[in-house]
């Protein structure tokens, strides 16, 4: 994504496709396995009341089929992805970044938790904007305000160009240049502290009527970590046949609901169902199946099976296992001196955590790559 050059001349305005239609500055990227429209705050109108209309636009929500064929959105959350961006005011950040994920069927906009995968684009979006400059040997260092969690996310990269440094991430064809992402003081990113209901394992009373233990844990995003085995899974099955199993989605929606309420995110179940979609996310996780591997997962967001790992919830799996008495940790007997390495459906994601005094999380840490794919003016209708 790094070294672009600077943003093209307009295209010509041809008419009558567009007479009904205003354009907006935008680039279109990828950030780790997600893709996501990329605004300047001040490309958009002052009056944030507008912005939910352009985004589904620009998007193509809401769509009941879910395919977003009028917009740029994939049709799945990891695709259905705005990121805002402006300099940043504060004193400990170069830029304010805020996430907007709209729900590819009813195009509600939600704002409660960010994503980890477009947090990979900031930086280098900063750097190519010049908000940001390298320093003389081509590294840069941004500091990233998340204006949904209130956090602060350092972003390291190199913009030389440097073949042998290309990496590949699970989920992403071909390699690319790394980006450091340390997500730092990540407990608590929805006001609640790293444990929002008091206990590092309880058993969670659901709506359906049944129960699950279950560690509800807040690092970086709401998360309910369960055990495969007492959701009805293995744990290693594929992303089409989690999508396909129409009783372990209902349970997901339901595991959701009830840790939502337990985590005090909202007020009821009916709020949960309807308004507050995209939290906790759930995470099934099971013993590894490789001997490269610590954990086994298998995310859901927004009550959907995820093809690859979340890079929010896969850090906050990877915290959980390393403090005792949370239900991952039952499964990682003898933590790591290194990261926490997760495969999920398309590979694995290497995580570290840093711990300090009272098991509390200092930090979280991943790699990942990004790619500006196309720069200039989206159309608004």
């Amino acid at each position: 994504m790094h070294r672009i050059l600077p943003s093209a001349a307009p295209f010509p305005r041809v008419t009558r496709m567009q007479s009904n239609q205003r354009p907006i500055p935008a680039v279109y990227a990828r950030g780790g396995t997600s893709r996501a429209v990329i605004f300047q705050r001040s490309a958009l109108p002052a009056d944030q009341d507008q912005w939910k209309a352009i985004f589904q636009s620009v998007l193509g929500s809401p769509d009941p089929e879910s395919k977003q064929l009028d917009g740029m959105g994939g049709g799945i959350t990891s695709l259905s992805k705005i990121a805002v961006l402006s300099p940043s005011s504060r004193s400990d950040a170069d830029v304010d970044y805020l996430f907007v994920q709209i729900e590819p069927t009813n195009g509600e906009m939600l704002l409660d938790a960010n994503c980890g995968n477009i947090s990979s684009v900031v930086g280098p979006f900063a750097v190519d904007e010049g908000w940001v400059k390298p320093d003389a040997h081509g590294d840069a260092v941004v500091r990233i305000y998340n204006e949904n969690t209130g956090k602060i996310i350092v972003s390291q990269f190199s913009l030389r160009d440097e073949p042998e440094a290309r990496i590949a991430i699970a989920g992403v064809s071909g390699r690319a240049a790394p980006i450091m992402l340390r997500f730092e003081d990540p407990e608590g990113s929805a006001g609640r502290g790293g444990f929002p209901s008091g206990a590092r394992a309880q058993k969670l009373e659901l709506c359906n009527g049944g129960s699950v233990q279950a560690t509800l844990i807040d690092v970086n995003v709401p998360c309910a970590l369960v055990l495969a085995e007492d959701v009805g899974i293995v744990g290693d099955e594929t992303y089409a046949a989690l999508s396909e199993n129409k009783d372990f989605v209902a349970l997901m929606t339901e595991i959701r609901v009830a840790g939502a309420l337990a985590m005090g995110l909202c007020g009821t179940a009916q709020e949960a169902r309807t308004t507050l979609l995209n939290v906790p996310d759930v995470v099934v996780v099971s013993a590894p199946r490789t001997a490269r591997g610590h954990l086994t997962a298998r995310f859901v967001s927004c009550d959907r099976p995820h093809r690859a790992a979340p890079v929010t919830s896969s850090m906050a799996l990877a915290a959980a296992s390393r403090i005792p008495g949370t239900v991952a940790a039952r499964l990682l007997l003898t933590p790591p001196r290194g990261s926490i390495t997760i495969e999920h459906p398309s590979g694995t994601v290497e995580v570290a955590v840093e711990l300090g005094d009272g098991d509390r999380v200092v930090a979280t840490s991943t790699v990942r790559t990004a790619r500006r794919i196309m720069q200039g003016e989206v159309l608004v209708g």
